[in-house]
Parts: C-alpha cells; structure tokens; sequence
C-alpha cells in the first residue's frame, strides 16, 4: 500500500512538472532545486553570451571574489552562441567592469561561472539589473581534459621524447671544453655590458636613423627622380668610357714621367730643402712678432688695442701734421743713412710737448753770443771823377742860344 502511494506520488509529480515546463522536460537539473542560492524572491537576473561553456549546467554556482552567489539558471544556443541567465542575491553587488568567467572550482570539481573584474583593475560601480554581459567580455578556461590532452600531445607526439639525447649531444659537445665555454660566456658577458652601457647611444642612433627615414620618406619624389636620371648617365658615361680610358692611361704616363722627374731631382730638392731650412727657422723665430706687425699693419698708425679704447663709435675726428721739414726728416726718417742728423735743431710741430712754450718773436729768442772771428770791414774807395757834359742854358724868350 505505501509504496503504491509513493509510486502514484512520484508520478503526479513527474507529471506536474511536465505540465509547467510546456510539455518540455530537459532532466531534473534543468529545474529550479530548492535552496539554491540567489533564486529566491527579490533575485536579481543577468544575461551572459559566451561563445563556450564547456560542461556547465542549469544550478551551476555564480561566484564574486570567490565566493557564491547566486545559480546559473536556462541556457539556450543562439547564433552559436550561448545564452545563459544568472540569478544573484540582491544584496550582491556586481562590479559594473565584470567579465563572466566559465572555470572548474577544483581539478575534479563542478563548474562555475565568475563575475570578477579584469586582471589588475579595481571593482568600479554596480551593474544594473537585467544588464547583458557581452561575449567580449566573457571566457572560458581550460576544462581539466583539455589541459591533459595538451599535456599527452606534447609528451607523446612534442618531441619531448628526443629531450633525453639532445642533452647527452649538448654534453658531448661541451666535454673537453670547459675553459673555451667560460671564456665566450665571459666575453659574452662584456659585450652585454657594453652594450647595456650604451643602451642610450644605440636608442639615439635608432632615433636618427628614424628622422633620417622619415627625410628620405618626405623627399621620395626627388630621389625617384633622381634614380629615373640615374641610367640616362650612366649611358653618357658609358658613351665616354674611351676618352675616360685613353685620359686615365695619359694620367698613368704622367704619373711615370713625374715620379721620373722627382727620382732624378731628389738630390736637388733635398739640398734646396736643407738651405730653405735656415729662412724657414728665422721666420719660426719671428713668428709671435710677425703676427703682431701683420695684425698692426691694417690698422697703422693705430694699434687694434687703441682702436678699442679710444673709438666707441664708427667715426673718428682727427688732426694730423704732416712735418716734411729737413730737420725733421734728417732726426727721423734719414737716421742712418749719409744725410741723417740726430741733433738736427727741431722746430716744434702741433703735438710736440714743447710746441706749447715755443716762440717766433725774436725779441723773446736767446742772445746769440759775438763771434770771435769778425770779418774786417773793407776800405772805402773813392771812384773817379767823370766829365760833365755842359748842358746848355736856355735861351731867351725868342732868342738864339
């Protein structure tokens, strides 16, 4: 009798539920199951596409921070794409940056989906009720036999197989050698130092390199223009290639008659060489002061160094006396020479520092002393007395004289 009852009860319950699902029934995991978290009332739904899901399914844990949530509820493919509906607690709050993530609590475990925000980025807002996470913002992560398929692909067909004998080559090689192998990884080293140390110098010349491409870039139609002329001289040259050979070979003959001439003259050229050395070394003597005359010399009567001091300006007045006198050239210009006279008596000219205390009134001059030699006075000589021709007097009034 009691298990008639539960039979019957069974039944109407299978039925019931067949009737609420629309004549549908996908398994009993497809159904709501009582205390499931975050599908009671007042619980918030989201809408999740993801492109794959693996093996998750309805009443699927939902988790935040890793902790539960809420249940994953129907699922539908559309577009091939899978449509899931979260139901969370609505106390929750679902960062408005979180992407759904489809993973495995545990190597053997059930699946899950998370609702965290991305990798390194803060939690910032609250998503709102209803809101779709897109597939963009959705992944999957590698169910356990994906991860041990992978795992036997490598193993079995990677070549992880020939690891082994690579080895026992690398050491066969290696033997013996030891102290070459230190000293490269020791040079090796250096050269990664250097290089290091010079890491700005390479990033600038990589820099100049890019400016010099981005030149040779805004100049591209006159370089192709240039390469278009290119081939027209290269046949001009190419039509010339006689003269160019008959002048190359006229400049080899050259080259032999003047290596001829300088083996025939060395002797001579040395010598002029030896004898030139003297005038040479008396100008290295001179040089310091030959400067000094050279740089004094465009400048004359001034030097450059009064030119700065005394002009401050591009103008000059000036008053200049040019003295010609013969006392002044026999005590200046004629010194040395057969008409020169260093104690030639001066008269002052404008400038001098006695022109200011000099005189022409005689009456102010210095007494000259007597001579002692006087030339004596010459006699008086009377001249001799000369006929006088007698003049005839006038005759009178209507007379005869």
């Amino acid at each position: 009798m009691r298990t008639g009852r539960i039979t019957r009860a069974v039944a109407a319950a299978s039925a019931l539920a067949v009737v609420a699902s629309g004549c549908s029934f996908d398994g009993l995991n497809s159904l709501p199951l009582p205390g499931t978290v975050g599908t009671g009332s007042g619980a918030v739904h989201y809408q999740v596409q993801i492109a794959n899901i693996g093996t998750l399914e309805s009443n699927s844990p939902v988790m935040v921070n890793d902790v539960v949530v809420g249940a994953v509820g129907k699922m539908v493919v559309d577009d091939w794409r899978a449509h899931v509906d979260l139901s969370v607690r609505p106390d929750v709050v679902v960062p408005a940056n979180a992407v759904a993530t489809v993973g495995q609590t545990s190597l053997l475990g059930s699946m899950h989906l998370a609702l965290d925000p991305p990798v390194g980025e803060q939690p910032t807002g609250r998503l709102p009720a209803g809101a779709t996470i897109p597939v963009d913002r959705t992944s999957t992560y590698p169910s356990t036999e994906q991860t041990l398929s992978s795992l036997a692909v490598v193993v079995n067909g990677g070549g992880l197989t020939h690891i082994g004998g690579i080895i026992d080559n690398f050491s066969a090689a290696l033997d013996g050698r030891q102290g070459q192998i230190r000293d490269l990884v020791t040079r090796m080293n250096k050269v990664v130092g250097l290089l290091d140390n010079q890491h700005h110098n390479i990033i600038a010349s990589i820099s100049e390199l890019e400016r010099l491409a981005g030149t040779f870039a805004g100049e591209r139609e006159v370089l192709a223009d240039a390469l278009d002329r290119i081939p027209q001289a290269l046949e001009v040259l190419n039509e010339q290639r006689p003269r160019i050979t008959t002048a190359l070979q006229k400049l080899g003959h050259f080259s032999d008659t003047a290596t001829q001439l300088i083996t025939d003259s060395q002797a001579d050229i040395v010598r002029n060489l030896e004898n030139l050395a003297p005038t040479v070394r008396a100008l290295a003597d001179v040089g310091p002061d030959l400067a000094t005359a050279l740089a004094y010399l465009p400048t004359y009567p001034y030097t450059q160094e009064f030119i700065d001091r005394g002009i401050r300006g591009d103008f000059m007045n000036q008053f200049i006396v040019f003295d010609f006198t013969i006392s002044r050239l026999k005590s200046g210009l004629m010194l040395g020479t057969r008409w020169g006279e260093p104690n030639a008596s001066l008269v002052p000219a404008p400038g001098d520092p006695w022109y200011s205390t000099y005189t022409r009134d005689p009456l102010n001059a210095p007494l000259t002393p007597m001579p002692e030699d006087v030339a004596t006075i010459p006699p008086l000589v009377e001249a001799p007395a000369a006929a006088v021709p007698a003049v005839a007097a006038p005759a009178a009034e209507g007379g005869q004289p």
